[in-house]
Formats: structure tokens, C-alpha cells, sequence
């Protein structure tokens, strides 16, 4: 009797120790690109965590996907490749050992990789626009999705220079930052070797952690300055969505004259495309004129040269006005 006692309480015992976590259900993707997925399903009561395994069709081996948070009910699954069939399943565990059953397997193919054209976007900005006038100096870069990545870029005017005498090892001369679609970099730039009075080493530190993470050159040439960068091969020749911000706190110098200043813009991609433009900015050495108190006047339309020009469709030209600003349009027929 006392035996017969003894296992039925343990079986019942058992049974409340094991009921199995309740399995994932409702699954379904979303997102679906050439290289990843949103992986979707209907949220578990009381888990702890979820776990998925994702394999290209026909294959053998999964890839696993763990720790996931239980409060989701959606997952990226990376590092797909294009015009593939993958597979996906899922678990719960309501603790460290209690775990559902696989769910169902879901489906679903990753779209056809089509690369966007090189075409890198490239701007200016100076905060004064005041002759012979330190300035601050912005130069900003983006580029679409799946664009190749930019290899090398060397960016020139043809006037201003920069004050590199002045400047010792350590010295900060500003801060960059780099926004993605899913995180904002922020670094600061400080000098790394000063080669002579005319160029200089300038370090990208990481503002997190102090670590060098990347260089580039600055340099005065003959009538203008230099940036030269080269970029760390990712192991990835296309980018994501970006912007990046390069700025420079008061070591560029404006040309001594009014006139036009020009920067010219020479990028090449890692996969050897190659993409020029051209940005101007009007400087003034009139100290009257105010660029926030009167309403902008067209003064005249000038081409890539400099020279004047009537509007033309179909062709780069920039209009400037009385308060110092410059406008970059091409009017397309």
C-alpha cells in the first residue's frame, strides 16, 4: 500500500514539476531584403526567454539565435543571402530547463541584391563667411543603402588654408560623428603627427572608449587645403543608409579676397567607382552685411568656374545672394 502511495504522489509530483512551456505560435516575416529578415510570432505567457533556429533550405545545419528577450515578439535574422530560401522555428522557455516544443516551421525567400549607383552626397559649411576670418568648417557626407563603400576621398579648395603651424600633438581641432539607421558614433579629432607646417596626422578617437579608431590627412597646397582620407575595408563592399559629419573648430582660415571659394570632391568607391562634385561658398570682406537681418537678394548665377551665366536647365550652377548664401541647383528639363 505505502508503495502504491508513494508513486502516485511522485507521478503527480512530476507532472506538476514538468507541465511544459506553452509553444510559439503565429509565425510569420517581415522586412525581407537580400541579406536579412524580421522574424515575427505571437507573444508567450509567463517565458523567460525565447530561442530560433533559421537554416537555408535543403541544408542541414541551423543556425541558432538565443537569449532572446522575452518581452518580444519579433527578431532580426542576419546574415542571410540573396534569392535564398530560408527556414525558421522557434521555442520558449518559461525557465533555465523548462522549454516548449519547436513550433511549426515557417518560410520565406530573401529578395534579389540590386546595388545602388555610387553616388555619395558631399556639403559644406562655414559658419562665417567673413575674408581672411577663422571659421568653422563642416563637411558632410551620406549615402543610400547598399551604395558601394567609399574606398578613398580627398576633398580640395581652391582657397583658404588651414592653421597648422599652430597646432601640437594632442591638440583637439573638433569632432565628427557617424549616423546610422541604427546607432549614432561620436568620436573627437585630435592631432597625431604634425609632418611639417603645411600638413598634419588627425587621429578619430573614440569618445567612449579614448581608442584611435582612424586618421586622415589635412594639408595646404598651392591656392587651397587638402583632406585626404582612406577607409578600413569592412570586409563588406556596400554601406547601409549614413550621414557623417566632419567638423572643424576654428582652424580654417577664409581666402584674403571676396570671391567664390570652391571645394572639389574626389571619392573613389572600393569597387573602383568613381564620383567628383563641386560646392561653393561666397566669401565677403564686408563687415556690415548682417545675414540674418534682411531678406536674401539674388545677386547673380555663376557656373562650376566662377564665371556669370544665365539659368540653364540640365547644368550645375550656383546662386548667390546679398546675404552671403549660396545655393547649389540644377534645374532638369
Amino acid at each position: 500500500m505505502k508503495k502504491l502511495l508513494c508513486m502516485f504522489i511522485c507521478l503527480v509530483l512530476g507532472n506538476l514539476s514538468f507541465a511544459q512551456c506553452p509553444t510559439p505560435s503565429g509565425l510569420y516575416v517581415t522586412n525581407i531584403t537580400h541579406n536579412s529578415a524580421i522574424a515575427n510570432w505571437n507573444a508567450v505567457t509567463s517565458v523567460d526567454h525565447y530561442r530560433i533556429r533559421t537554416r537555408e533550405v535543403g541544408t542541414v545545419n541551423w543556425m541558432n539565435l538565443l537569449n532572446i528577450d522575452s518581452i518580444m515578439t519579433s527578431r532580426i535574422l542576419p546574415l542571410l543571402q540573396p534569392s535564398t530560401t530560408y527556414e525558421w522555428k522557434i521555442e520558449a522557455y518559461c525557465d533555465s530547463t523548462n522549454h516548449s516544443n519547436w513550433s511549426v516551421i515557417d518560410t520565406f525567400t530573401t529578395s534579389m541584391f540590386l546595388p545602388a549607383p555610387f553616388n555619395p552626397i558631399i556639403s559644406i559649411t562655414l559658419s562665417s563667411l567673413q575674408c581672411n576670418t577663422a571659421t568653422e568648417l563642416l563637411l558632410t557626407v551620406s549615402q543610400n543603402a547598399v551604395e558601394p563603400d567609399i574606398g578613398t576621398s580627398t576633398i580640395t579648395s581652391d582657397g583658404g588654408s588651414f592653421n597648422i603651424s599652430s597646432l601640437s600633438f594632442g591638440d583637439s581641432v573638433g569632432y565628427a560623428n557617424l549616423i546610422t539607421s541604427f546607432q549614432t558614433i561620436s568620436l573627437s579629432l585630435k592631432v597625431g603627427i604634425v609632418s611639417s607646417q603645411d600638413s598634419a596626422t588627425i587621429n578619430y578617437h573614440d569618445n567612449n572608449t579614448g581608442a584611435i579608431v582612424g586618421d586622415f590627412t589635412i594639408e595646404n597646397i598651392s591656392g587651397g587645403v587638402k583632406v585626404s582620407s582612406l577607409s578600413p575595408n569592412d570586409g563588406n563592399s556596400y554601406t547601409s543608409a549614413y550621414t557623417s559629419n566632419l567638423h572643424f573648430t576654428n582652424i580654417f582660415v577664409n581666402p584674403l579676397t571676396s570671391g567664390p571659394l570652391h571645394f572639389f570632391a574626389d571619392i573613389q568607391s572600393e569597387l573602383g567607382d568613381q564620383f567628383n562634385d563641386t560646392d561653393m561658398v561666397q566669401i565677403w570682406c564686408n563687415t556690415s552685411i548682417n545675414e540674418n537681418t534682411k531678406e536674401a537678394k539674388l545677386l547673380k548665377i555663376v557656373n562650376i568656374l566662377g564665371e556669370d551665366s544665365p539659368e540653364r536647365k540640365n547644368t550645375l550652377l550656383f546662386y548667390i545672394y546679398d546675404n552671403g548664401t549660396v545655393k547649389k541647383k540644377i534645374v532638369v528639363d
